[in-house]
């Protein structure tokens, strides 16, 4: 069942984002199993908005990709200690 991630980072920034998501995505190509990614500033810090084929694809990309990135680029305040993604019911796209 698809999931989406709405993970929201109040003290981070474009430019955290633009350090983190080349080592995640490169050449901007989806990792796998992920069908949608949306990011931008919120509230004062960043969003990203993603949606995934399966729970198990997020949480490996999460714990394989995304957690190492951040850290790498000195980010590990920044991460949540978990997220949780929630079922989508219905994915329209253009």
């Amino acid at each position: 069942m698809a999931v989406v991630v709405v993970n929201e980072i109040p003290q981070a920034s474009q430019d955290f984002y633009d350090q983190v998501n080349p080592k995640v995505m490169p050449d901007g190509v989806l990792p796998e199993g992920c069908q949608v990614h949306i990011a931008g500033p919120a509230n004062g810090g960043w969003r990203v908005i993603t949606v995934w084929d399966s729970e198990e694809h997020f949480q490996q990309f999460r714990s394989e990709k995304l957690i190492p990135a951040m850290q790498e680029v000195g980010g590990e305040g920044f991460i949540a200690p978990s997220i949780e993604p929630q079922p989508v019911y219905k994915l329209l796209t253009a």
